[in-house]
């Protein structure tokens, strides 16, 4: 197993402390001092957003626009492309869960594009280096978006969910505090902090997975294993915990990619509208048993070091925060679509066991029963 990755790309820099997001214009100062600000309306309500902006250096200019909410989609995309364009910043800035930061990449990135967002996410097309600097502060414990070159976004006409990405989409700047998870709605963190502890999960198995990257991997891991419950039952002393540990299981995916949980999840999220963590929950179980063979040794090493069994751990969880299975009584239409995403994913063929249409067929009916085979 290699120790670096081929390309290692980190955020240019990190700051991890409370109330670091207040100092998010002062720090912009370095890129320009006219900017946008992209943001979920919570963000408003709560105050934050004109405590962020209260004091801006003498002379800095910033708009705010606002995410009305839910996956980020490729018109979503094309809109705030269009603003940007209409009167351009030196910077953008995204503070918000997962969906406004992958809305917020995504824009910036393509502002220069010459087709629709729709066109770089279904064509295989080479897409340009991001022209935008990007600062990001994410104000839940799930997605890693801030520590990733990929923006996930849907298409609600075709019912499709894929990524974007490119190597200039890593975040120049990533503001960590934990005061933004404040009154952050408990579901939100139990779905959040199942999708960082499953991208951790994958990421570990991953073929592509070098020893740099297990090594962030296993560290969010058993910290997200510590963290979750505690701050889902609110103990706010668990916030900077989650946030690191969701920050390295960011990096660690953005260069090992994921696994078939992923390459199902996609799909099942697109069609079914369920939180993406949980999504990702319901489908360890008939992963896990179909990857068995292949990481019986790491999921050892992971118990024999940490006490921690992945599966044991997921199931916990949904018990205790009473998460309910959104597959039951439901059916996919278009089963063959639907195999035809799972297996295109890039999560899919990062998988530690190789997955034929046959293998995401039976997987899928196991997700729908609940069974392991």
């Amino acid at each position: 197993m290699s120790l670096l990755p081929p390309t290692l790309l980190l955020p240019q820099q990190t700051v991890s402390k409370a109330g670091a997001v207040l100092g998010l214009t002062q720090a912009a100062a370095a890129f320009g001092m006219k900017g946008l600000l992209v943001h979920g309306r919570s963000l408003r309500r709560s105050g934050m957003l004109a405590a962020i902006l209260e004091e801006p250096p003498f002379g800095m200019s910033v708009r705010t626009w606002c995410h009305g909410g839910d996956e980020p989609t490729v018109d979503a995309v094309d809109a705030l492309r269009a603003e940007l364009r209409a009167d351009r910043p030196d910077w953008v800035a995204a503070v918000g869960g997962g969906s406004v930061i992958d809305l917020a990449k995504a824009a910036a990135g393509l502002v220069d594009a010459p087709e629709s967002t729709r066109f770089y996410q279904t064509n295989n097309a080479a897409i340009p280096p991001a022209a935008l600097p990007l600062i990001v502060a994410p104000s839940t414990a799930g997605t890693g978006s801030e520590a990733t070159v990929v923006a996930v976004l849907t298409d609600p006409e075709r019912t499709f969910k894929q990524s974007i990405r490119h190597p200039s989409y890593m975040p120049k700047l990533v503001l960590l505090d934990p005061t933004l998870l404040k009154g952050c709605p408990p579901a939100t963190i139990a779905a959040a902090g199942l999708d960082a502890f499953i991208q951790a999960y994958e990421s570990y198995t991953s073929r592509h997975a070098t020893a740099f990257t297990r090594a962030l991997s296993e560290l969010a891991l058993v910290r997200i294993a510590h963290a979750l419950l505690p701050l889902y039952q609110g103990n706010s002393d668990a916030a900077s915990d989650m946030l690191e540990a969701s920050y390295l299981a960011g990096l660690a995916l953005s260069h090992a990619r994921l696994g078939v949980i992923h390459g199902l999840a996609h799909p099942l999220g697109a069609r079914f509208h369920a939180a993406h963590g949980l999504v990702c929950a319901c489908c360890l179980p008939a992963c896990l048993a179909f990857n068995r063979a292949t990481v019986q040794q790491d999921l050892k090493d992971l118990n024999a070091r940490h006490g921690l069994d992945v599966e044991a751990q997921v199931e916990t969880w949904l018990g205790a925060m009473k998460l309910e299975n959104p597959f039951a009584g439901q059916a996919v239409a278009d089963r063959e679509a639907f195999i035809r995403e799972t297996l295109a994913s890039g999560s899919t063929a990062a998988n530690p066991r190789p997955v034929t249409a046959a293998d995401a067929s039976a997987l899928l009916d196991a997700i729908f029963t609940g069974s392991e085979k």
